[in-house]
């Protein structure tokens, strides 16, 4: 089952083409804007490097299936909005699988995103007529929800015998900013620079302020406050071209998927 991000933007010079972002490729886009978060300004996780780490490879339960992508019965191919919400649970489960063969804490902020994804974000975002995800409420959910929520307790407490000093209000603060990662990645790619407003980003005396983001041109988002070096930051993400076309069968999508040409969205930050 493939996880691919289908951009909501078509590219300017192709237009006959869906342009993809693979959920791999997110990954490394929310880890390259972490890596340069300004932090010794705001909020101090109880590891920067363990989180950087975690944001880079949150979505890491994906990247076998985006090797063998599928297509539905119309002949597109399923994204990671499309996929039925059972059908997450197997990557979901492979990619926190991975984070706590790192470090428990990597895999504890990696389960906490993958039940925000069936518990909108773990109700992190309180706005009224926002953009969020959809609760899904089935037996398989619930029941991968209740596993996740069990690990957790007990990573808490292997990472609290390890010495972590951190309580549940400073671990939501530091899943606070893994999921505002997350967000300044598909706010450019998925949700096609959207204008959006996060008023939960906690400052360094762990008070909440809030981020904009307005669309400034067609590959960049104005940001106020703007928390980025100098008056511009660019983070440019990879994509593939793909026909755009109704698709036979699996196979017929994996042919050009195979063969997509590498594309660079040139997106940015700016003040």
């Amino acid at each position: 089952m493939a996880a691919m991000i289908i951009c909501k933007n078509p590219h300017p010079d192709y237009l006959d083409d869906w342009i993809i972002v693979k959920q791999s490729d997110h990954d490394d886009h929310a880890g390259y804007i972490a890596s340069h978060w300004p932090w010794a300004r705001y909020w101090q996780p109880w590891d920067v490097r363990l989180l950087t780490i975690a944001v880079a490879m949150h979505d890491t339960g994906s990247a076998c299936w985006e090797d063998y992508p599928i297509v539905n019965d119309a002949g597109d191919p399923w994204t990671f909005w499309t996929i039925p919400p059972d059908d997450h649970i197997e990557l979901h489960r492979r990619g926190v699988t991975e984070a706590c063969n790192v470090h428990p804490y990597v895999g504890l902020l990696v389960s906490m995103h993958v039940v925000g994804i069936h518990r909108d974000r773990l109700h992190i975002d309180q706005q009224p007529n926002r953009w969020h995800i959809p609760e899904a409420d089935t037996p398989k959910v619930n029941a991968f929800v209740a596993e996740q929520q069990a690990l957790q307790w007990r990573l808490k407490d292997e990472l609290h015998q390890q010495g972590a000093t951190f309580d549940d209000g400073a671990l939501m603060n530091d899943f606070k900013l893994f999921e505002i990662m997350d967000i300044f990645s598909t706010q450019l790619s998925s949700s096609g620079l959207e204008s959006r407003e996060m008023m939960y980003v906690p400052d360094a005396a762990s008070q909440p302020f809030t981020i904009s983001l307005q669309r400034a041109s067609e590959w960049a988002l104005r940001m106020n406050p703007f928390l980025f070096t100098g008056d511009r930051f660019d983070c440019p993400c990879i994509a593939r071209r793909v026909p755009r076309r109704v698709y036979s069968d699996d196979n017929d999508f994996r042919a050009a998927w195979y063969a997509a040409p590498v594309v660079t969205l040139p997106y940015a930050y700016v003040r």
